[in-house]
């Protein structure tokens, strides 16, 4: 009996000493991104303006400043500069200076080191989303998500990209190898489609027939799929395209990389934005940082949580290489490689998962813009396919300069598993077919490195204007505006009240919930916003269609502003056109929010 509680108390004296190891990481500051982080896949060769206006000097004022460069604040950016309404002018002439800061290079955070899918999840989270939210708030959150897909495409268009950012449908498969998760799956598949709209309700299809998972070229340890909507893209090649294009066309946006944000104070009249070079004045500030929100926003502080998670590019086997002109047998799948994009799920818990999409490969007959070799890009080993406790390993980490042996392992030897004898020979690796004059590595695996996502504690984003609660500032004076209106200063202009603004918390997710959480943040900044902090109304519009669509019409709002009883702006009277998308009303930040979102919820989710 004595060895037993012995035992028992060795047990509890470790869990007690990992929690608080843990609760200690994740109070703290995330601090800026590291300056020597591993090695992405994704960022070679570099792009051109990865070390943009890394040696100029910076401006002394600017209207709005952005930390970030990643996929949200590229697209508060490109809608501040081009939303129809606006143009970034206001009637006489002045146009809205708009500085980007970005701590490393260009898109070197979680943009450029995720997994290349832009694949939502939809009827796996319907239930918990209307348990917590209600159905028609769950509803409009899944709509939300999905709209990326199409809206990705379009900005990639519109931008000249589509080839170099591969932005592209696929068929995307949740894989399953339990049939306790699969029984689960299924009982919420079935659930989303009684009772979602019909146009939500398409393009889900469930495969248990052997044959048709042959087809697919799985591990005969798969018993079903669900087939669900999703895209694929070049995150990297997408933004950095994007923010290049931005400085071609606006003399009044400017991007600084290597000038990472140290502090954000007020005075009277402005907000300082401080950095190693030097201090920029401004009315707005947009915290784009993700993971690294809480080092500037210490109200965020364990509510926005860093965690590190791990990639790889990987050559895919011989075997996998699907000939175009094979005829699909039982699935309406497209033929070809880069084409599929995977889910897996290789234990009975929902949380446990990996995930898998494949470049397209080079045009060898046409000098390629995006030289690549069909490389499988497959993230993931979080949960080490289920071993306890190691989840938690990765939480609160905000140093992605090296990688976790033990979930790079996982990752080097499990992906050719979920393919079994299709996977079939190893790919030749030959010098010349190396994408680039980066070396490396031999073998299957090309390279693995780690990238910090930003984790919210209530597992949805947090959009809008920031709290004093979450600064511990208060905003500059409403009145402190210049009175010149041709000094091309936020006098001039017919924007939002000075505040500081965030976009961040993506969990994971930032390919379905950041570009149009960042549009439409943008769209607060120049006045059309309509909700009061602590007590938004279910509805904010945001057009669904890109900002530089030509078929959008222009509109100017009407809007009456004032002050709630926590010195909050609310806004009112936004029109709303027959177009718009909402942003749903949960990924509001208020002080409410900010003071009910617990740890300890995201905690027991995962004990």
């Amino acid at each position: 009996m004595g060895a037993q509680i012995s035992a028992l108390y060795s047990t509890l004296k470790s869990i007690i000493h990992d929690y608080n190891v843990l609760y200690k990481r994740i109070s703290a500051s995330p601090g800026i991104p590291v300056p020597n982080s591993s090695t992405p896949f994704w960022q070679f060769p570099n792009s051109p303006i990865a070390q943009h206006g890394a040696d100029a000097r910076l401006p002394l004022e600017a209207d709005v400043v952005i930390i970030g460069s990643g996929i949200s604040g590229t697209a508060v950016a490109r809608t501040l500069l081009e939303y129809p309404s606006h143009k970034a002018k206001d009637q006489s002439g002045a146009t809205i200076h708009v500085v980007m800061l970005e701590a490393r290079d260009a898109c070197s955070g979680a943009t450029g080191r995720n997994g290349g899918h832009a694949c939502p999840n939809v009827y796996n989270e319907y239930a918990d989303l209307k348990a917590h939210h209600g159905a028609a708030a769950a509803i409009e959150i899944l709509r939300f998500r999905l709209a990326h897909i199409e809206t990705l495409i379009e900005v990639a268009e519109e931008e000249g990209l589509l080839e170099a950012s591969q932005v592209r449908i696929v068929d995307d498969y949740d894989a399953f190898m339990h049939p306790d998760l699969i029984r689960q799956m299924k009982a919420q598949l079935d659930e989303f489609l009684r009772e979602v709209p019909e146009d939500l309700a398409h393009s889900f299809e469930v495969i248990e027939e052997r044959e048709a998972l042959n087809d697919l070229q799985l591990s005969n340890s798969f018993k079903a799929c669900i087939v669900k909507p999703g895209a694929s893209l070049h995150p990297y090649r997408l933004v950095t395209g994007i923010l290049a294009n931005l400085l071609s066309r606006h003399s009044n946006f400017q991007l600084f990389t290597r000038t990472p944000c140290t502090t954000v104070r007020t005075d009277n009249a402005h907000y300082i934005v401080s950095t190693p070079k030097g201090d920029i004045r401004t009315f707005h500030v947009i915290h784009a940082t993700n993971a690294w929100a809480s080092h500037l926003l210490p109200g965020m502080r364990k509510k926005i949580i860093p965690m590190r998670a791990h990639m790889s590019a990987q050559r895919p086997g011989q075997g996998l290489a699907i000939p175009a002109d094979v005829a699909s047998t039982s699935l309406p799948k497209r033929q070809g490689v880069g084409s599929r994009a995977f889910v897996f799920y290789p234990s009975s818990d929902a949380f446990v998962f990996d995930y898998l999409t494949q470049l397209k490969p080079s045009d060898p007959f046409n000098p390629p813009k995006l030289p690549t070799n069909g490389e499988m890009m497959y993230g993931g080993g979080a949960a080490l396919g289920g071993v306890e406790g190691s989840f938690f390993a990765s939480v609160g980490l905000a140093d992605d300069n090296e990688t976790h042996f033990p979930t790079e392992a996982y990752l080097s030897g499990s992906l050719e598993r979920y393919f079994g004898h299709h996977w079939g020979q190893e790919s030749i690796d030959e010098e010349e077919t190396s994408p680039t004059n980066v070396k490396w590595s031999k073998g299957r695996v090309t390279s693995v490195w780690s990238g910090i996502i930003g984790i919210s504690v209530d597992f949805q984003p947090w959009i809008g204007r920031v709290p004093k609660i979450a600064s511990g500032r208060r905003e500059p004076s409403r009145t402190a505006a210049p009175e010149d209106p041709e000094s091309g200063t936020i006098g001039a202009l017919t924007l939002a009240s000075p505040g500081e603004w965030i976009s961040a918390g993506f969990t994971g997710e930032g390919m379905v919930h950041a570009w149009l959480s960042g549009k439409m943040l943008a769209k607060m900044i120049l006045g059309d916003e309509s909700f009061a902090k602590d007590d938004p109304p279910p509805i904010i519009p945001v057009a669904s269609s890109s900002s530089g669509s030509s078929a959008r019409r222009s509109r100017r709002n009407s809007r009456a502003q004032s002050i709630d009883s926590d010195g909050e702006t609310v806004m009112t009277q936004t029109e709303v056109g027959d177009e718009d998308l909402p942003l749903p009303k949960a990924f509001l930040i208020t002080s409410k929010r900010v003071k009910k979102a617990k740890v300890e919820n995201l905690m027991s989710e995962f004990m």
